[in-house]
C-alpha cells in the first residue's frame, strides 16, 4: 500500500526543526553573552555525578546575588566526551573561561592555562570571618595544591588549577544484606575478615538458593582495588629499594630495575601482590574485566551483590536511587598479623596525599580571567566547600570542612605508612608494558588462575615492552629539557626578571636531566 505523501516529508519536517532549534539555541547564548553592561562568564566540566551540578548552581546563585554584574553559565559534559570536547575547544579558542583539567597533561595545561602561582600566597578574600581569614589561599587546601602541581606541573612547578576536592576508595556494603548472611552489619576489617565474609556469602548461597556476589566490581574499578591492594604488599621493598632515598619509587626506577634484573614478578614481594589480587577476583562477578562502571552499581543497587568497591565520587548515586542503606569502611587490606600476607606490610596506608578531584583552571582565552580567578576564590572558600560537601556527599579539599554529615567514612585517613607501589606500569609512558600485562592477566586471576603462567608469559614480553616504553619517555624528557630551555631563556631576558621564577625552572631542567642521563647512557648508549 502506497504510503501517504505527507508521511514522506517527515524526517524533513523534524530536521528542519532541530535545525532551527539549534540556530535559536546558539543565536540566544550570544545574546546572553554579550549583554550589555554584564560580564557572562562560563564553566565547563565533566562532574555530572548525583549533587555535583545541583552544588554548582547553587554556587552560582549565591555568587551572583553578589555580584549582579555577572552571569556564570555551568557547561556539563559526558565523562566519555569530555577529553574529545576539551581538546577541541581549546584548540579552536573557544574553550569557557574556566575549565575542569581532566586528562590534561603539563604542555596542555602551560600552553591553554593560566599559571596561579602569583595569588597563591594572597588570602581568599570569601574566607573573612572564619577560621581561614588572613590564610595564604594556598594553604587552605589540606595539601597545599601539592598534588595538583604534580599532576599538572611536575617539570616547571607551575600550578595550573585548583581541586574543590578530594577521592578516596571505599567498600560500601548492603547493611540488609550483610546482617542476613551475618547476623550482623559490622563490616569486614581486614583482609582476612574479607575472605571470611566471602565464604559465608557463599554458604547462605547454599542454604538460601541466593546468588549473591561478595563485591559488585567492573573493568576500571578493579584497576582501583589492585592498585590499592598490591601495594600492601610492596611497602617494605619501596623503603628498601627508593633510588632517591625518598621512599618514592617511580615508573622508570620499577622500569630499569627489571630490566638490570634487581626484581622479578616472582620475586616474593611482587608474587605475594599477584597472589593477593587473584584471592579477591574471586570475591567479583565472572567477567567483571568486561564490565562497565554503571553495571557494577546496577547490580548492587539491584542487591545482586553485598558490596560495591568504588571512589567517594559514587556514594551519592547509592544514597540517592539505593532502596536501602549503605555503609561505609575503608578497603580491608591485609595487616601485619595476616598468616598469609602480613610478611610484606608495614601497616595501614596512609591516604594523606589524597587524589585531587574537580581540578578547575583558567583558560588563556578567557575574556574576563579577573573574574574568573575570583570565582575559583569563591568556589574554593570554606562556606562553598561546605555546600558542596552536604550537597555532593563527597569530601572537600578545602580546610576544616567537615565530610558530608552522612558519610564521615568518606574523609581520608591521614595517619599511616608509606604506600606501596602497583606493579602493572600504567603510568610508564609508551604503555606498551601495560598492555602486556592486562593482556596476560587473565592467565593468574579466578579461580584456576595459574600464577607461574602469568610470570612465564609477561616477563617474556617485559624485556621489549619495556626498552620501548623507556625510549618513548627518553623522547619525551627531551622534549621537556628543550621546552625548560626555552622558558629559561625567556625568565632571563623578560623586562622585569624574576630570580625565583628563574631558580625554579633551573632546578626542574636540572632534575629531569638527572633522570634522563642514566636512562640514555645504560640503555640507549
Amino acid at each position: 500500500m502506497k504510503r501517504p505523501a505527507f508521511l514522506s516529508s517527515v524526517p524533513y519536517l523534524v530536521l528542519g526543526l532541530v535545525f532551527a532549534w539549534s540556530f535559536w539555541h546558539v543565536a540566544s547564548t550570544r545574546r546572553a553573552g554579550n549583554e550589555p553592561g554584564k560580564v557572562t562568564l562560563r564553566i565547563g566540566h565533566w562532574l555530572l555525578h548525583a549533587g555535583m551540578r545541583e552544588s554548582f548552581d547553587l554556587a552560582i546563585a549565591d555568587y551572583q546575588k553578589l555580584h549582579p554584574d555577572v552571569s556564570i553559565e555551568q557547561i556539563p559534559v559526558p565523562i566519555r566526551a569530555y577529553s574529545m570536547w576539551l581538546r577541541t575547544r581549546l584548540v579552536g579558542e573557544t574553550a569557557p573561561d574556566i575549565t575542569g583539567l581532566s586528562a590534561v597533561g603539563e604542555e596542555t595545561a602551560g600552553r591553554y592555562y593560566l599559571p596561579l602561582d602569583a595569588y597563591l600566597s594572597q588570602p581568599n578574600p570569601y574566607n573573612a570571618g572564619t577560621p581561614l581569614e588572613g590564610v595564604p589561599w594556598r594553604d587552605t587546601f589540606v595539601d597545599g595544591l601539592d598534588s595538583v602541581r604534580q599532576l599538572l606541573g611536575p617539570i616547571s612547578g607551575e600550578l595550573y588549577g585548583v581541586n574543590l576536592q578530594i577521592n578516596t576508595l571505599r567498600l560500601f556494603y548492603n547493611r540488609n544484606l550483610l546482617r542476613a548472611v551475618t547476623g550482623s552489619d559490622t563490616p569486614p576489617a581486614t583482609f582476612a575478615q574479607l575472605r571470611a565474609l566471602g565464604d559465608q556469602i557463599a554458604a547462605y548461597n547454599v542454604r538460601t538458593g541466593a546468588r549473591l556476589v561478595p563485591i559488585a566490581s567492573c573493568g576500571p574499578y578493579s584497576r582501583y582495588l589492585f592498585n590499592t591492594l598490591v601495594p600492601s604488599q610492596t611497602q617494605r621493598f619501596a623503603v628498601n629499594s627508593s633510588p632517591s632515598l625518598n621512599l618514592n619509587v617511580s615508573q622508570q626506577d620499577m622500569a630499569t630495575a627489571f630490566l638490570r634484573g634487581e626484581w622479578s614478578y616472582a620475586t616474593p614481594a611482587f608474587r605475594s601482590g599477584l597472589e593477593l589480587m587473584r584471592e579477591v577476583t574471586a570475591l567479583m562477578p565472572p567477567g567483571f574485566s568486561q564490565l562497565e562502571r554503571d553495571d557494577a552499581i546496577f547490580a548492587y543497587l539491584q542487591q545482586q551483590a553485598v558490596m560495591f568497591c568504588a571512589g567517594s565520587w559514587d556514594y551519592g548515586v547509592l544514597v540517592r536511587d539505593g532502596p536501602f542503606p549503605t555503609g561505609i569502611t575503608s578497603l580491608p587490606l591485609p595487616d601485619r598479623q595476616d598468616p598469609k600476607y602480613g610478611s610484606f606490610v608495614l601497616g595501614a596506608i596512609s591516604e594523606a596525599a589524597g587524589s585531587p578531584e574537580a581540578i578547575l583552571g583558567i583558560t588563556r582565552t578567557s575574556r574576563h580571567p579577573e573574574v574568573a580567578l575570583d570565582f575559583l576564590h569563591f568556589l574554593s572558600s570554606r562556606r562553598i566547600a561546605t555546600i558542596f560537601s552536604r550537597e555532593s556527599h563527597r569530601i572537600a579539599a578545602i580546610v576544616g570542612t567537615p565530610a558530608p554529615p552522612d558519610a564521615p567514612e568518606l574523609a581520608p585517613v591521614l595517619g599511616g605508612e608509606v604506600n606501596g607501589f602497583a606493579v602493572d606500569f600504567f603510568y610508564l609512558a609508551g604503555g606498551n608494558t601495560s598492555r602486556a600485562f592486562q593482556n596476560n592477566l587473565h592467565l593468574a586471576l579466578g579461580p584456576k588462575g595459574d600464577l607461574d603462567a602469568f610470570i612465564r608469559a609477561v616477563e617474556t614480553a617485559l624485556p621489549d615492552t619495556l626498552r620501548r616504553d623507556l625510549g618513548q619517555m627518553a623522547i619525551g624528557q627531551q622534549r621537556e629539557i628543550r621546552r625548560l630551555d626555552a622558558q629559561l631563556a625567556f625568565a632571563l631576558t623578560r623586562p622585569d626578571p624574576q630570580p625565583s621564577e628563574w631558580s625554579r625552572l633551573a632546578e626542574a631542567q636540572s632534575i629531569r636531566q638527572q633522570e634522563r642521563l642514566p636512562l640514555v647512557q645504560e640503555f640507549f648508549p
